[in-house]
């Protein structure tokens, strides 16, 4: 075996593939194509799961990360650690007589706050029902204020990409179909206690 053995001491192509996964900074697992175990995983995938070869594997990661709405992101849920959300991606490595699949993670920088806990604000007071995450409430009020994902992206340091997709939570919490709907939704609650305020007994 080639990958998972104890030292690289051959200039060859499976060598130099461990050496290089080794010393990446973001979490790496592989495994051989025809196998359920990982043959490696470096300090990084280590440090962040705090797991070794003999637990991770592909199965291990289909029951630890959950797609979201995005290509190619992740939720990771573990009752032991905090949820984050990561981009995944995987490549095959052919280097006869065997083949290895690995797999790498990058954590997405808007979780890094622990944003997936919900969020006290002025909305939330009005629909109880509705639980928003601090960066979901953060898209709202951009949305709110007429901004374009570009600029609420900018400001809060985040892809357009990943606002879409707060956007997206927005509208199925709200039940609603786009964004005039959304903000419909949010101006009536918004008015309604002026309104009751203003109404003489």
């Amino acid at each position: 075996m080639c990958l998972g053995r104890g030292s690289l001491d051959g200039p060859h192509t499976c060598g130099l593939a461990e050496e290089v996964f080794a010393a990446l900074p973001w979490p790496c697992v592989v495994w051989r194509q025809e196998g359920q175990r990982a043959v490696m995983v470096n300090a990084a995938f280590k440090r962040e799961f705090g797991i070794a070869c003999g637990r991770a594997g592909p199965a291990w990661l289909d029951e630890h990360f959950q797609p979201t709405a995005a290509a190619d992101e992740f939720v990771f849920r573990d009752r032991h650690a905090r949820t984050r959300r990561y981009h995944m991606t995987r490549q095959l490595i052919d280097v006869p007589p065997a083949a290895f699949h690995a797999v790498f993670l990058m954590a997405l920088a808007d979780d890094e706050q622990g944003i997936e806990e919900p969020a006290t604000s002025h909305f939330t007071t009005l629909r109880p029902d509705v639980s928003l995450t601090p960066r979901e409430s953060q898209v709202l009020d951009g949305i709110m204020c007429g901004k374009l994902n570009k600029v609420i992206a900018g400001e809060l340091n985040i892809s357009p990409k990943t606002v879409e997709l707060h956007r997206a939570n927005l509208m199925a919490k709200l039940r609603v179909n786009n964004v005039v709907e959304l903000a419909r939704v949010v101006l009536d609650m918004d008015l309604s206690p002026r309104q009751e305020a203003a109404t003489p007994l």
